[in-house]
């Protein structure tokens, strides 16, 4: 018998779903007895990673399944043109820089404590194997599981439920943040999540937002990888080179406005 969905059985079922995704990633971890020692992190946390990005699709994928709803409209893997490919590219850049610069403000006002999120010991991973399972989670998996079910199938319900588009982006991309559960990056994410949110409602598809939460992703590790290297290339008195931010605006500007004309017309 299928179910009706609602605005509160679909937020339940995004948190259930990132419930069962640290449920997973708890009990992979607990096979690994340095995420307690402090040294490098062993193969089965990186496991725990991978599988629990995995995971995080699976409830919103059986709910749409059962009901005989259709998943590639629910979450909005409709085809985009080359055109929209090369702008949301484009558009990726621009983000990449702009947003590198706003976490260099928001971090100098509310400084990270370094106890709090130990990047170091995830990312320094101790063989080939777990460096793999490291890009593949952060750079590929997580930006499609995250896109498939918060701007395809909770922001597309919302928009649909409530009829008010900007409503929508603006209640998904809050609760985006929330289910973090960092408050030194809320500000950040809760940007990211608005483009990100805005793009996939634009195009109505989320290959967009991937690709720019792929990029988004894949710049943070390897600036976190290249470490001061990164900075001497990009960085100028502690900011992005203002040359860099000034091309990132441009092409930001260029690529969504043009988006925009494609979509409007």
């Amino acid at each position: 018998m299928s179910r009706v969905l609602t605005v509160r059985l679909a937020f339940g079922i995004v948190i259930f779903s990132f419930l069962c995704s640290l449920f997973i990633a708890a009990i992979f971890s607990a096979l690994d007895p340095s995420a307690l020692s402090g040294s490098n992190l062993g193969i089965s946390s990186y496991i725990a990673l991978f599988v629990a990005q995995i995971i995080l699709v699976l409830p919103s994928a059986l709910f749409l399944f059962k009901n005989g709803l259709n998943l590639s409209d629910n979450f909005r893997l409709n085809k985009i043109s080359k055109e929209t490919l090369f702008l949301s590219l484009i558009l990726s850049f621009g983000a990449v820089l702009l947003s590198s610069e706003i976490n260099i403000l928001i971090d100098f006002i509310f400084p990270i404590p370094e106890s709090f999120l130990n990047l170091d010991s995830l990312l320094a991973p101790g063989n080939p194997l777990s460096l793999l399972l490291v890009i593949l989670t952060v750079v590929f998996v997580a930006p499609i599981g995250e896109e498939m079910v918060f701007r395809g199938f909770l922001q597309r319900y919302l928009e649909k439920s409530w009829g008010d588009p900007t409503r929508a982006i603006l209640v998904s991309s809050l609760f985006f943040a929330l289910i973090h559960f960092n408050p030194y990056w809320a500000i950040q994410i809760y940007f990211m999540g608005l483009l990100l949110g805005y793009l996939s409602w634009l195009t109505k598809s989320i290959y967009p937002s991937i690709l720019m939460h792929m990029a988004i992703n894949g710049t943070s590790m390897l600036f976190i990888f290249l470490g001061e290297n990164a900075e001497s290339a990009l960085l100028w008195k502690g900011h992005i080179n203002p040359l860099l931010l000034i091309l990132g605006a441009y092409t930001f500007w260029f690529s969504l406005k043009n988006m925009q004309f494609a979509y409007r017309k």
